[in-house]
């Protein structure tokens, strides 16, 4: 990776210095452009990109990876903004407010490049009064059947019927398949009014031209046709900006053209490498634009004209909203019951969290979906570069958000069904210990008993339909939870708001914490971070997770890091289950290793195979298949409390699932790639390296694995290790 640079740019107080980190990593794969690259484009067209975004509150699409990796919209300015980049405070659906940034000069465009912003998204409001909006925008998405063609046919239609009514339309295409119809008006009413009058517009096209044009929001219903977007009016709904790149393949911008130049052009004419070239030849197409401000009362007097003489209402709003006032049931008409009214259908879960938050008096409720994080291969990963991260360790237990309201509290789990009922001793120290009103996020986790470990088979074991066993197991092997994110305190909602704020905050909440509850250690020194990721696994944990200081709080996406340790053991292959498509296609195969005795235990599966492969070791194996009579895990055989596949063939986990399998003669070697172990087994499920056709079966021993050393468990968990985040604990 090449040396950051620094790049000097003209701004309204001289030259502003922009340090630009790996400018040679590569944005889109298939054309070979750079970040470099990207900020020079930026830098050639920033004059222009800055006309059309400025003074508007901005949301960054970015992606550190490039396109063909993960990406996040950034809303909150990050963390280490430059002290001349502009914010503005902004209102969003949920009635949240926070600033999001103002891409005022071209420095401030060029540093969003250094942050692997690829595309710019404006609100269509100024800073000064973002609750009306001075732009009219109308998004022409053609579907599947329709192309780019046909979306131009509509836009021509769109600009006769907006000069009708006294608008003036300006075009740029979308930079896929689609075109975007602008108009500038008088910033005099709210979002819902100017949403009401693209309705109008839409309708009246789709009036003009029923076999080319629709406005269904269902896409049952819109068949081969252009639809006409108008819940991008909608507030918090943005379209990539003029001039903006997208990421797709190619580098294609959204380019503003003359309506004399869009039946001529292709999308892909337009893109990082060509758009500063077309600017050198003419100037932008959009140039007018300012100077031609409407009146969008014309548009909403069609939406009026739709409701008193028509009988039309109101179209659906976007998932995320709250129930609006005649609005559609939100089921799509397919599934609709005829014999059901509009108001028996549940409320969206917008409004159903509204009602919620009500009754538990917070502004986070559950359901949450936690956070998730996505692999990356050690501390040295590309996505660990040219971002600060606070690293942490990975606990191996149950991810839970724990909700407290006064007397109240409900433990919440990854596929957002309550535990609550199954750790009682957690919603006691709950009650003793978290703030009276908060969201906590963390894991829940059980020590073995007489040793210094996590057991996440016991923990396992508490996941019981009984009461009485329930209550034993908690007092016999007792859980702790370990915190390490806030998502809601008293009254405030920090979900918007940066990690390294929510993790001062969550220090202080908890600096009075008693076992069993437990702030995780936290560093971001990265020496130290490497430190844990050996020591501590020792002592059970599972590795480490990296989370960006500047990021939100985003449910189910994977926006943090983990680094996981990475091991090869070879197993010799004892059995398989057949895949769910059919019994001739291979959905596992069964590993065993020998223990010192030399009895074949197991110790996981391995699944992850091309279905052209399932289906091919399906045969491969038809040689080796037997019968339980000469199987070392031949159930007729089996001891009390050994655990094989053949006394697993029911299971808690998945309940009326057939766990049976075809037993084959343990012959077979196979190199697999694992984490780390619990018990006799592999902790999760292994992946396949290779086939060890050089290895004899009787030497798939448990001495071949590594085995770390022994840490103190309780060190971590009482803050015995050093804590370099804030203030520490």
């Amino acid at each position: 990776m090449a040396d950051a640079q620094i790049v000097e740019v003209d701004g309204p107080d001289g030259v502003r210095e922009v340090r630009l980190s790996s400018p040679d990593r590569v944005m889109w794969p298939d054309a070979g452009i750079t970040k470099g690259d990207l900020a020079g484009y930026v830098m050639a067209v920033g004059d222009v990109l800055v006309r059309h975004i400025g003074d508007r509150p901005v949301t960054l699409q970015r992606f550190p990876e490039g396109i063909e990796g993960e990406e996040f919209y950034q809303k909150n300015p990050p963390k280490g903004m430059p002290d001349w980049v502009r914010t503005t405070r902004c209102r969003y659906p949920s009635g949240r407010r926070h600033d999001q940034i103002v891409v005022d000069e071209v420095a401030t465009a060029v540093w969003a490049v250094q942050m692997n912003a690829v595309t710019f998204h404006p609100w269509p409001v100024r800073t000064d009064d973002n609750d009306d909006p001075d732009e009219l925008r109308i998004d022409l998405d053609p579907q599947p059947g329709r192309t780019f063609s046909d979306a131009v046919e509509a836009a021509q239609a769109l600009r006769e019927l907006m000069a009708e009514i006294g608008l003036t339309a300006w075009a740029k295409t979308s930079g896929n398949r689609g075109v975007h119809v602008y108009a500038r008006v008088a910033p005099t009413r709210e979002f819902l009014d100017v949403r009401h009058g693209v309705i109008g517009i839409a309708r009246e096209l789709e009036r003009r031209l029923p076999d080319l044009v629709t406005s269904s929001w269902w896409k049952e219903e819109r068949g081969e046709r252009v639809f006409v977007d108008f819940n991008q009016a909608c507030r918090d709904r943005t379209i990539a900006s003029a001039y903006s790149p997208r990421p797709l393949p190619g580098a294609p911008v959204s380019m503003p053209v003359t309506w004399e130049e869009l039946p001529t052009v292709a999308p892909g004419d337009f893109t990082v490498l060509t758009v500063p070239d077309v600017l050198e030849d003419r100037e932008d197409a959009w140039a007018g634009i300012d100077d031609a401000v409407g009146d969008v009362d014309a548009a909403i007097a069609l939406w009026d004209r739709d409701v008193a003489e028509r009988g039309l209402g109101e179209l659906n709003f976007p998932p995320d909203y709250p129930k609006m006032p005649g609005e559609p049931p939100r089921v799509q008409p397919s599934k609709r019951r005829q014999d059901k009214a509009d108001d028996e259908y549940m409320a969206p879960k917008a409004e159903r969290d509204a009602a919620l938050r009500e009754e538990w008096g917070m502004p986070v409720v559950p359901p949450v979906s936690p956070m998730l994080a996505k692999p990356v291969k050690g501390l040295e990963a590309k996505a660990l570069t040219d971002v600060e991260v606070v690293y942490e360790p990975k606990w191996d237990g149950f991810r839970s958000i724990v909700f407290r309201s006064g007397d109240r509290v409900e433990i919440g789990s990854r596929n957002e069904k309550p535990m609550t009922r199954y750790f009682p001793e957690v919603v006691e120290a709950a009650l003793a210990n978290l703030p009276e009103r908060c969201v906590v996020d963390g894991e829940i986790i059980v020590v073995r008993p007489g040793e210094d470990r996590l057991d996440f088979d016991l923990l396992s074991q508490r996941i019981h339909p009984a009461a009485s066993r329930v209550t034993r197991l908690s007092h016999e092997t007792p859980a702790r939870f370990v915190a390490f994110d806030l998502l809601a305190l008293g009254d405030d909602d920090l979900t918007g708001r940066p990690f390294a704020e929510r993790r001062r905050l969550l220090e202080e909440a908890l600096a009075d914490a008693q076992a069993p509850v437990h702030l995780t250690p936290a560093t971001t020194d990265r020496d130290v971070a490497a430190d844990w990721f050996t020591a501590f696994e020792g002592a059970g944990l599972d590795g480490l997770v990296a989370k960006p200081v500047d990021g939100v709080y985003e449910p189910d996406k994977r926006t943090m890091l983990k680094i996981k340790h990475e091991r090869t053991a070879d197993c010799v292959v004892a059995g398989y289950r057949v895949h769910k498509s059919g019994p001739d296609v291979i959905g596992s195969l069964l590993l065993g290793i020998h223990d010192g005795n030399g009895d074949l235990l197991s110790v996981g599966v391995i699944g992850a195979f091309p279905m052209a492969r399932r289906k091919e070791l399906f045969e491969e194996l038809q040689p080796l298949v037997t019968d339980f009579d000469e199987h070392p895990w031949a159930w007729a055989k089996q001891e009390e409390g050994t655990r094989t596949p053949q006394n697993a063939a029911g299971s808690r986990w998945a309940a009326g699932k057939d766990l049976s399998f075809t037993p084959l003669r343990p012959e077979r070697v196979v190199e697999v790639r694992y984490d780390h172990m619990e018990g006799v087994r592999f902790r999760h499920t292994a992946q396949f390296v290779r086939w060890r056709p050089d290895k004899d079966p009787a030497d798939c021993t448990y001495d071949q694995l590594d085995e770390p050393v022994s840490y103190d468990l309780s060190a971590v968990l009482d803050g015995g290790v050093a804590d370099t985040v804030g203030g520490g604990s």
